[in-house]
């Protein structure tokens, strides 16, 4: 994951470098308010790189090659799977702190699809504001039975939300149903804790 994080880093500094280049462009005219651009439009300064350089990458555009790499909600999906799951197996073992922990990555999965995906935010939000807090209530209170409800309520929303989600070639998500898990997906992990 480090390894992941640190290239992803770089290919950000590195575009973010061709964004300031392409932005400054080759040195031309200058007008009343500054460098001219080659359109007669106004150039890149030192005062508004840094907004340029936001700009481009908090706006998705699949020409660019950062954006068009970045994970789609499938993936992101897989990775709910794998937190709800180990939540679960952490909270029937009474590991408070894994649970919480794996409600806290959901948070930040779901953050991250709002960021590649925009048009699912609301429906993201719709769904995960409610339910992770009602989780994280039930964990921060060591309640097993408040727990299993608001897990429940929470893949009950997955579900509704598949039903009315269309994904690549597919009209409806509802062919992913979700379920309580049945068995833990890693067996090298001890979920009681220390």
């Amino acid at each position: 994951m480090r390894k992941k994080l640190l290239i992803a880093a770089g290919v950000l500094a590195l575009l973010a470098l061709g964004i300031l280049a392409a932005c400054a462009g080759p040195a031309g005219p200058t007008g009343p308010a500054g460098p001219v651009g080659p359109s007669g439009s106004p150039g890149v300064t030192g005062d508004n790189v840094t907004a340029a350089i936001d700009a481009r990458f908090t706006t998705v555009d699949r020409k660019l090659p950062l954006w068009s790499i970045q994970p789609g909600t499938a993936p992101r999906m897989i990775e709910l799977t794998i937190y709800f799951n180990n939540m679960w197996y952490g909270a029937q073992a009474g590991n408070w702190d894994l649970a919480r922990f794996e409600i806290y990555r959901s948070e930040e999965t779901v953050k991250a699809i709002g960021v590649t995906r925009p048009a699912r935010t609301a429906m993201l939000e719709a769904w995960s504001k409610p339910n992770l807090e009602a989780l994280t209530k039930a964990v921060e209170a060591k309640n097993l039975a408040d727990f299993e409800t608001a897990y429940d309520g929470a893949i009950a929303g997955c579900n509704a939300c598949h039903t009315v989600s269309e994904g690549g070639p597919l009209k409806s998500m509802g062919a992913f149903k979700i379920t309580r898990p049945t068995a833990p997906i890693f067996s090298n992990i001890d979920f009681k804790g220390p």
